[in-house]
Order: C-alpha cells, then sequence, then structure tokens
C-alpha cells in the first residue's frame, strides 16, 4: 500500500455528467412517450405485428431506454492522472495520452448546453465527455489552462 498523503490535486473529484436540467428533461420525454404509448395502446394492440416491425420496435425502445440510463447514471471522474467517464462500461484516459483537449463550458447556458471536454487522444481517437460537476469543472479547467479562467 502506498503510504504518501494525497494531495487535494490528486484525491479523486467527480459526479453527474449531466446536469440536472438534462435529467429532468429525459424524464419528461421518456414519459411524454409512455404516455403516448397508453393512450395508443388499443390501437398498438389491435394491429398484426409482423416480426420485422416488432423487432424494430423493440429496438427503438432499447436505444431510447439505454440513453435515458446513459443521461440518468453516468458520471466523469478525475483521478490523479486520469479522466473517467461512463455508465455501464467506464472509460479511462490517462492525461499523458491527450493530445489535443478544449473545455466548453458556457456557464450562463450550463442548463441548456452540458459543459463537456472535447480532447484527442493517442489510440483512441477523438472523445466528448461531459460532466456536470461544478468541483470537476474547476479542477479541469486547472488541468487544461494552469489556473488561469479560459
Amino acid at each position: 500500500m502506498n503510504d504518501e498523503p494525497v494531495t487535494e490535486q490528486d484525491a479523486p473529484v467527480g459526479g453527474p455528467s449531466f446536469p440536472r436540467s438534462y435529467r429532468i428533461a429525459a424524464t419528461l420525454m421518456v414519459l411524454a412517450l409512455l404516455l403516448g404509448a397508453w393512450v395508443t395502446r388499443e390501437t398498438l394492440l389491435r394491429i398484426d405485428w409482423d416480426r420485422g416491425a416488432l423487432g424494430l420496435l423493440l429496438v427503438g425502445a432499447g436505444i431510447v431506454l439505454y440513453g435515458y440510463g446513459h443521461i440518468l447514471r453516468s458520471r466523469t471522474v478525475m483521478r490523479g492522472e486520469a479522466i473517467e467517464h461512463g455508465w455501464l462500461w467506464t472509460e479511462r484516459i490517462e492525461w499523458r495520452d491527450i493530445t489535443q483537449v478544449h473545455l466548453l463550458h458556457w456557464p450562463a447556458l450550463a442548463w441548456l448546453v452540458a459543459p463537456r471536454l472535447v480532447l484527442r487522444a493517442q489510440g483512441i481517437g477523438r472523445r466528448r465527455i461531459p460532466m456536470a460537476d461544478p468541483r470537476l469543472l474547476r479542477r479541469v479547467r486547472e488541468r487544461v489552462y494552469g489556473g488561469a479562467e479560459g
């Protein structure tokens, strides 16, 4: 075990990847879809579904549910020399592998445009990492811009 003290800069910091307004909007959209299905349930039950159409409907529902789960459950965490993002599958990107980085954050529009880190890393290409936690945004801003307001 490593007995070196953990500095504030090394301590893990992170939180939800998407702001609360995104999670609320996603929930309202899924509820609207469910309400629409409920209102038209009699018509939907009367349709003689062939396997292809039913399969397409189920795949579409799966994609919507996966996206909804991603918005609700994904987290972004910065640990030491890496940033991690994910929900079902967590991706870890070491800072030393990053060749290009942009922090996109407009505080006045954060409720509408989720803050994100757009980066290019060796071996994995371009990635977009959303982040909503203010402490994480501060830490990433310090890492990207050296503490200056970017």
